[in-house]
Order: C-alpha cells, then structure tokens, then sequence
C-alpha cells in the first residue's frame, strides 16, 4: 500500500519553492540601472527568492526523510482562531499595501503593526501601541534617514522637517 506524503510540510515546501521561483521570475523584470549602487536593485529580491526556493527545498528533503509523516489537515475546524487571524492579517497586509502612499510609511506602518499585535497580544492596548510607534520609528529612521531611501510620507509629507 502506497504511503500518503502529501504533508504540511511537503505541501509548504511545494508552495514556497512555486511562489520563490514567481517571486524570482518577477525580480527578473526589474529594469537594471547603472547609476547608484554596483549591485543594483536586483540583488535584494534575488536573495529573497533564493532564500524562499531554499527554505522549500529543506522541508521537502525534511518530510522525505520523515519515517513517520503525519497525514495533511488544513484544520479549519480545529483551528478557526488561528485561520481568522491569518486571514485577517492577510487584509490588513492589502490595506496597508492601499493606504501607504495616501497616510505615509510612518502613520500606516503604526496602524499595520497595531492592528496585528492586538489580534496576536490580545488585551495589551499599551504594550502593543508601544511596540508599534517604537518599530515603525526606528525603521523610518534606519531607512529615510540612515539609508536614505524613499518612504512614502503621505499626510506627514508637509511636517516632517527632512
């Protein structure tokens, strides 16, 4: 009798080496320039597609060497909390993604973090408003100032002094 090896784990590796490699086709269609940096702006998504295709390679080879696989469940049932977060952090993902340019990294960014620490860190008002001004700060200076990259700075745009 056959083995049944369509696991979580050989289903995840099979999905992220797919979207790794459309990830990857996709960095190939950015435009190289020459003036900037030497390694251009290829270079940061090609890793993260390598790292994505590699990532599913290892849990692939981990499950086929697996002698003991557990058969797949998404789980639905069992897991209705966790699967309504996830598809809740995946709308905020696409909001976000909608209003960054309009309100700015810094203001989206504060709202994006905060709405996912209060489904993760529930009741912790606070810690999670907290923990969100702090990230999105610090990310907005690391990038917009000591990198000088370009954030969207949306409704802040005429008071931010830089």
């Amino acid at each position: 009798m056959a083995e049944n090896r369509f696991t979580k784990d050989t289903i995840t590796g099979a999905l992220s080496i797919a979207l790794g490699a459309v990830y990857l086709a996709s960095a190939t269609t950015i435009p190289v320039t020459t003036a900037g940096d030497r390694v251009g702006p290829r270079a940061f998504p090609y890793l993260v597609a390598a790292l994505v295709i590699c990532c599913g390679l290892w849990l692939l080879l981990k499950e086929f060497l697996n002698k003991n696989p557990q058969p797949f469940s998404w789980g639905f049932r069992r897991d209705r909390a966790v699967w309504i977060r996830i598809i809740l952090t995946m709308a905020a993902g696409i909001c976000y993604g909608l209003v960054l340019d309009w309100l700015g990294y810094l203001i989206a960014t504060i709202l994006f973090v905060m709405f996912v620490s209060e489904l993760i860190n529930v009741g912790r008002h606070r810690q999670n408003l907290l923990i969100a001004v702090i990230f999105s700060a610090t990310t907005f200076i690391a990038f917009a100032l000591v990198l000088k990259l370009s954030l969207p700075r949306g409704i802040l745009g005429a008071v931010l002094p830089f």
